[in-house]
This record gives C-alpha cells, sequence and structure tokens, in this order.
C-alpha cells in the first residue's frame, strides 16, 4: 500500500498524508454503507465493484465480526 501510496503522490503532486486520507476515505464511504447491511453491491470509482454474499453476512453483527467466530 506504501508503494501505491508514494506513487500517487508523486503523480498527482500531492503529500503522501493527503493520498493516505483520499483512499481511507473511499474504503471508509465502503465500510459505513457494508455496515448498514441494505446494499446488494457498491462500486468505488476506478477500484470496483465491492460486495458481501448473503451468507457472510450472519458472520456480522452491526459491521463487526462477533466475537469467538472462527471464520
Amino acid at each position: 500500500m506504501d508503494k501505491l501510496i508514494k506513487k500517487l503522490a508523486k503523480k498527482h503532486n500531492l503529500t503522501e498524508f493527503k493520498v493516505e486520507l483520499i483512499i481511507k476515505a473511499q474504503f471508509g464511504l465502503l465500510k459505513e454503507v457494508i455496515e448498514k447491511g441494505k446494499f446488494e453491491s457498491t462500486r468505488l470509482k476506478h477500484l470496483g465493484m465491492f460486495t458481501v454474499k448473503k451468507n457472510r453476512l450472519k458472520h456480522y453483527k452491526n459491521g463487526r465480526r462477533k466475537k469467538g467466530s472462527s471464520s
């Protein structure tokens, strides 16, 4: 991930800190959508389509893994 951040920072003349914030913000948005649990899929521009299989949702509660879950 560090290599990607450095490459993007250099390419777009931004600090590595700003690039990291941008990347984390995208995945933070994805995390919020997944935690709500009311979605079929989510697309992040230039990164692709993200989905969670319905049978995997049973392993999560309020977007976080249940304690003691082995998978």
